[in-house]
């Protein structure tokens, strides 16, 4: 049983890697008309298992009540040399005696003493009662029989009932069956096979239809869409899922192709201010001059420096290959915003407020959560007038962190605008001003990498305990107590 097993197992591995290279409609096809066969096959044999097992049945009742009949017969001395016939020709009834020679017969050309057709030793089985087929007998037309005999005592002599009813009619008409059967099921499977196909065939129309038109997209029509069928079926429901993943790749290009020209341009900039400075400072050396030129272009380089910074935090928060390896490391998050402002404050000329800092502990990366922090403190130093106020407080299983200020705010059109790439508001367009509108891109994208939130709202008037301006809050998941 396990050689056959180990056997089995290598040819339908075959049989899978050969199927593999052909089409989905051709296995689809294959496959299914197996296990139509397969069905079919076991319905003909059970078909025929019933069929011959119910008449059998039948011959088997008919030879009980035939040696039933002879029974009563001897039993009631009424027995001649001729047994009467029960109305058909398809049963054979013998009483032979001990030797084997014939008394009586139901057949009238059969003689009283004449030797029987039937086998002188007949199998236990049949004279213990049970039915037998016996095959080529020369009883009555001779054939296949099934035989039942019954041993009885006539006038004290041991003699024995044989009845044998012929299988004649019944072989025929399993014949008839097994030739229908072997004429009708390759049919019926071929015809089932090309239905199949030709089902598979019309199902899979719209998918190849779907794919030739994704074929056809490039990276520079990205804004095309495929064709919906009309069906509300899975097809379509796969049609609508490609639809979206093009609309999402659409968005990314652009956002992409955006990114691109919106970093050329800042970068072009500084860049630009800095050659000419340079090619002032080589064409007319100036004594007097060159320190200060040597300080602004200092001062353009730690811009372009801190751009290209931002531009490198931006990207690294968007890809999805980076290492997520200390997303398992639990953060005090008070401790990583007090050192933040505790160096923010050597170059704020306003005042830092963080006495409602409490404790908060989240799961990430720390220095992406430093360079959140940062942003969110260097947006709010630009714009405050006299004061920044910082809060963290824990409840609810969320850290809240909140950074306000007193300066003018943020209308309410641009606070959603605030987090996306090099978006920079009226007053922040200035060069002393400062930044390069990518602070509070990189503060939303760290933030909900970290399953958080961001937005900006109003802070409340000083009057109802606010400082007037902008406020600017991040919420991320706590740590259970028990993490």
């Amino acid at each position: 049983m396990s050689r056959r097993l180990h056997v089995g197992r290598p040819v339908l591995g075959r049989v899978r890697r050969l199927t593999r290279k052909l089409s989905l409609r051709t296995r689809v096809t294959i496959w299914a008309t197996m296990v139509v066969a397969i069905a079919m096959i076991a319905a003909g044999l059970g078909l025929l298992l019933g069929l011959q097992h119910s008449m059998w049945s039948d011959r088997d009742s008919t030879g009980r009540q035939r040696l039933s009949d002879v029974t009563a017969l001897v039993r009631h001395d009424r027995l001649g040399s001729l047994i009467p016939s029960n109305g058909g020709d398809a049963d054979v009834v013998e009483v032979l005696d001990s030797h084997g020679r014939v008394a009586a017969s139901s057949d009238y050309e059969t003689r009283p003493g004449s030797p029987s057709d039937f086998p002188n030793d007949l199998p236990p089985q049949v004279l213990a009662g049970h039915p037998a087929t016996l095959r080529g007998l020369n009883v009555g037309d001779g054939g296949d029989f099934r035989v039942l005999a019954r041993p009885i005592r006539i006038d004290g002599r041991p003699s024995t009932i044989v009845v044998g009813v012929s299988l004649a009619q019944a072989e025929h008409t399993l014949s008839s069956l097994i030739t229908g059967l072997v004429i009708g099921v390759p049919a019926l499977t071929a015809l089932v096979a090309w239905t199949i196909s030709l089902t598979a065939g019309r199902t899979l129309r719209p998918v190849e239809t779907l794919r030739r038109q994704a074929a056809d997209i490039t990276a520079t029509d990205l804004h095309r869409r495929l064709d919906l069928p009309a069906c509300q079926d899975e097809v379509q429901a796969l049609g609508v899922t490609l639809n979206d993943m093009l609309a999402r790749l659409d968005d990314a290009s652009v956002a992409q192709r955006r990114f691109v020209a919106d970093a050329a341009h800042e970068l072009r900039s500084p860049l630009t201010a800095l050659r000419a400075q340079l090619e002032v400072m080589s064409s007319y050396p100036d004594p007097d001059r060159d320190p200060q030129m040597a300080a602004a272009l200092l001062e353009d380089t730690v811009r372009l420096h801190d751009l290209v910074e931002g531009l490198l935090a931006l990207a690294r928060s968007e890809d999805p290959a980076r290492p997520r390896s200390q997303a398992a490391r639990v953060i005090d998050l008070d401790e990583v915003v007090l050192a933040e402002i505790r160096r923010q404050r050597s170059l704020a000329r306003a005042d830092i407020d963080a006495r409602r800092v409490s404790g908060g502990r989240v799961r990430g990366d720390t220095e992406a959560l430093r360079c959140v922090i940062r942003n969110l403190l260097d947006n709010a130093r630009r714009h405050a007038s006299q004061r920044v106020r910082v809060t963290l407080s824990e409840r609810g299983g969320t850290v809240e962190l909140t950074v306000s200020d007193d300066g003018s705010g943020i209308a309410a059109a641009d606070r959603l605008r605030v987090f996306e790439r090099f978006t920079r508001l009226d007053e922040a367009r200035s060069r002393e001003a400062g930044g390069s509108g990518l602070g509070l891109a990189i503060v939303g994208k760290v933030v909900t990498a970290h399953g958080g939130t961001a937005y900006a709202d109003q802070d409340p008037a000083p009057d109802d305990g606010g400082l007037g301006g902008a406020l600017l809050v991040i919420r991320l998941p706590a740590v259970p107590p028990s993490g």
